[in-house]
């Protein structure tokens, strides 16, 4: 990523090098396999100290040993795994469009890995007799349920979030939207961001367990205490990662849907296609995932236009969570190059969480402008007509057309070059000469 970030774009021969750097006979630069790569990112992410990748699990002969079924799954896992794992790394060797375009096909790829290692997974939870953990579901938070581990699945479904994430943030930066279907975008960006964050946690949950179980023995070791400290920190940072992603998406999100009430983003003409026809064309790349499942084009209206919440509600809830990812923000930007696990790329990194922060004071600019704005008695008529139900007389379209012409204010969409990050796309707010 932080060879993509160069400007210009490196051109197709530095790209193809750095791809036989990377993957030559499937040793990555030179001397590591692959192996050893995936074998280190589940250590990191779900299975630090795990007898799951023990390597004495291969001198192990005798089949009526559990290591060896070990073995043989933890195999056929990375077999199924690797060429999906490096797909990751070489589409990020294209340009910027094609490693959209890439990604689009990967997460159905991923959809299919998940699968798999559910498979495993359970054949994985007789080998090791895994008692189930008593968690928190999600709907019903005071509901506690049984629930295994199911490591590498939970591996796979989160690589498969994020890769769904850059798909809708690579959308914002390519200008694949347009200014009116914004409000949708950053919604749904908001709900994947929210959904990693959750799955993140029940990852820790499990982590957690396992280091409290692990330390009440007494062959706990310094090594093995470093491999959960270096698992948690990196699961607390991916929280905060999704955390401030769904935050601040969801305040664009109201911002937007804000902007579209009150006439300030106007649709443009289109005569040869529909709402619902373009929403199917944005989500063909996550309509195969079956989890998370896709939204009907209702449920995806009802959920970004929130007509249940006034104009000035939906202005309150994006400067909330304004306040929200400016402080996640500011946090993440605090962190040193190991804790952010930025290693040889800190300064980029850093940067790019700074312009984060620029955005988010911009777009809490916006929105306590346009809050102020309707607060006014002059604009309370105005205020009113924009309340989510549209409880108006007569055409609320002519309500919203004569109401715009009184509003001091119009809208200026900057192109993602323009801002101060390419996946937040803030509007500018211009007062009328």
């Amino acid at each position: 990523m932080t060879f993509q970030a160069q400007k210009p774009q490196p051109l197709v021969y530095i790209r193809t090098l750095l791809q036989n750097f990377l993957f030559r006979d499937m040793v990555i630069l030179g001397h590591l396999s692959i192996r050893h790569v995936i074998d280190d990112d589940l250590s990191i992410v779900v299975l630090p100290c795990s007898p799951l990748l023990d390597p004495a699990n291969d001198d192990v002969e005798a089949p009526q040993d559990p290591r060896f079924a070990i073995a043989h799954q933890m195999e056929l896992f990375r077999q199924r795994t690797a060429q999906s794992y490096l797909d990751i790394f070489r589409a990020f060797c294209q340009n910027r469009c094609r490693v959209r375009r890439t990604l689009c096909h990967s997460i159905q790829d991923w959809e299919t890995v998940q699968l798999d290692a559910g498979e495993i997974d359970q054949l994985l939870q007789v080998q090791l007799e895994e008692k189930p953990m008593l968690y928190k579901t999600v709907l019903v938070p005071n509901l506690t349920e049984p629930m295994y581990s199911v490591p590498l699945s939970s591996w796979a479904y989160l690589y498969k979030l994020r890769l769904m994430e850059w798909i809708v943030q690579l959308g914002f930066e390519l200008e694949t939207y347009q200014s009116d279907e914004l409000a949708g975008m950053y919604w749904y960006l908001s709900y994947l961001a929210k959904t990693r964050a959750q799955h993140a946690e029940r990852t820790k949950s499990f982590t957690l367990q396992r280091f409290n179980d692990l330390r009440a023995h007494h062959t706990f070791t310094h090594a093995m205490e470093a491999q959960f400290t270096r698992s948690l920190a990196y699961l607390r940072v991916t929280i905060l990662d999704a955390a401030v992603t769904w935050e601040f998406a969801d305040a664009l999100a109201c911002l937007y849907s804000a902007l579209g009430r009150m006439r300030l983003i106007v649709p443009p003409p289109r005569p040869y296609s529909t709402d619902e026809l373009r929403y199917d064309i944005r989500m063909k790349p996550f309509a195969p995932i079956s989890l998370p499942a896709l939204f009907s084009y209702e449920e995806f209206v009802e959920h970004t236009a929130q007509d249940d919440a006034s104009t000035a509600d939906l202005l309150e809830f994006a400067r909330r969570g304004v306040v929200g990812a400016r402080k996640g923000f500011e946090s993440l930007a605090k962190l040193s190059e190991k804790e952010a696990f930025t290693a040889r790329c800190h300064d980029r990194w850093l940067m790019g969480t700074k312009m984060c922060i620029r955005s988010i004071i911009v777009a809490g600019i916006v929105i306590t402008t346009l809050k102020n704005m309707l607060s006014e008695p002059k604009y309370a008529d105005y205020a009113a007509a924009m309340s989510g139900g549209g409880n108006t007389s007569g055409s609320k379209d002519d309500v919203d057309d004569v109401a715009m012409a009184e509003l001091p204010y119009m809208i200026e969409i900057p192109k993602a070059g323009k801002c101060y990050h390419n996946w937040w796309i803030v509007p500018k707010l211009l007062e009328k000469h």
